[in-house]
């Protein structure tokens, strides 16, 4: 595959990466196999974080022993030193390396938050004592507010910025692009198929793939969707993908689960993040898809106490409690259709769960 150069980091890495957070989904032998596939098929560049549970170790067991041959990228939420070089050890552990490539301060949407980075004595400057040491080649930030980043960016502390970018969330288009490509500041998509959206992950990719000096990383756990997402490096999209592309974009517009699942786990064991998505899914995959088992999910959903600790949690701020809610009715509805429960199962749930129908 071809290599395209990170910014001013000077690493080339895969035109297509790989982004290692849905590997935490699968059991630990089909993550380890799924990496050592993507490997095998040309991405050298693999993204994690301490937040993805197993996926550090995963890419730890699954990279041992290659060296140079790959780069790696973590990166750590917490903005306090004592949690921050908590997990800077603990994914220097897991990821089983002599150094990481890149190091990157994870979800940084706020002022006060990159102000608590860069403050004396705290963990921007703890980074770069780690980088004399050699422990880490490189420093980046992420963020999941592009306007946000062109602050962060102008300090001059950060050598790769991740955001979102997609052809629904184009942003970064207009400012932030632009300023990275001026300062040679490496470019990482986060999110280039918004989470599985789109009709075809292939045109999706393509789309970004025409915009030089940005690299993708989608998520990936299974085998046929590394096969899948590589098309995209065969052809540009043509007349007939854009045209699926703007579909896409208008039935979705701006209100969806990018399946993050920052938002999980729910205090009350609800399955938040599935619901929120469960129409884009069967959508997809089928309405005869729909089992009994997420009839109970979705019933499940309509208790949501709206206590609110999902909805602080999602980086774009979406009005979980009301999602869940909403679309836990639309799906037993759903259910009905497909034979699953009547119309007066429907009306108990909803008078048990204190929930009035639309």
């Amino acid at each position: 595959m071809e290599l395209v150069r990170l910014g001013k980091t000077e690493l080339m890495v895969s035109k297509i990466s790989f982004g290692a957070l849905p590997i935490q989904s699968v059991d630990r032998d089909s993550a380890v196999r799924v990496v050592r596939y993507a490997y095998e098929h040309g991405m050298n560049f693999f993204d994690t974080a301490r937040s993805y549970s197993t996926s550090e170790e995963d890419l730890g067991r699954a990279l041992k022993g290659l060296g140079e041959k790959v780069i790696v990228a973590t990166k750590a939420v917490y903005k306090d030193m004592d949690k921050f070089e908590k997990d800077y050890e603990t994914s220097s552990n897991n990821l089983q390396r002599d150094y990481i490539d890149l190091f990157q301060f994870h979800i940084v949407n706020y002022r006060e938050e990159l102000d608590a980075i860069l403050e004396k004595g705290g963990p921007y400057d703890y980074l770069l004592e780690e980088k004399k040491k050699g422990r880490i080649r490189h420093i980046g930030i992420t963020s999941h507010r592009p306007s946000f980043m062109l602050e962060a960016l102008k300090t001059g502390k950060f050598e790769t910025v991740q955001v979102p970018f997609n052809y629904i969330e184009t942003e970064p288009l207009d400012q932030l692009i632009p300023l990275a490509r001026s300062l040679d500041i490496g470019i990482i998509v986060m999110k280039p198929v918004a989470g599985g959206v789109f009709t075809s992950n292939r045109m999706a990719i393509s789309w970004i793939l025409q915009h030089p000096g940005v690299v993708p990383i989608p998520g990936m756990c299974r085998i046929e969707e590394i096969d899948d997402n590589l098309q995209a490096l065969n052809a540009a999209p043509g007349p007939a993908d854009l045209q699926q592309l703007e579909a896409d974009k208008e039935e979705l517009g701006t209100a969806f689960c990018r399946r993050c699942d920052y938002c999980m786990p729910c205090p009350n064991n609800i399955e938040a993040s599935f619901i929120v998505r469960s129409g884009m899914i069967f959508k997809r995959v089928g309405w005869d898809k729909m089992k009994e088992s997420h009839i109970k999910a979705f019933s499940k959903g309509l208790s949501c106490t709206r206590c609110g600790d999902c909805q602080s949690r999602c980086p774009y701020e979406l009005p979980l409690t009301e999602l869940v809610i909403d679309e836990s009715k639309n799906m037993l509805r759903k259910g009905i259709e497909q034979g699953l429960l009547t119309e007066a199962e429907l009306q108990q749930k909803l008078k048990e769960a204190e929930v009035e129908e639309d």
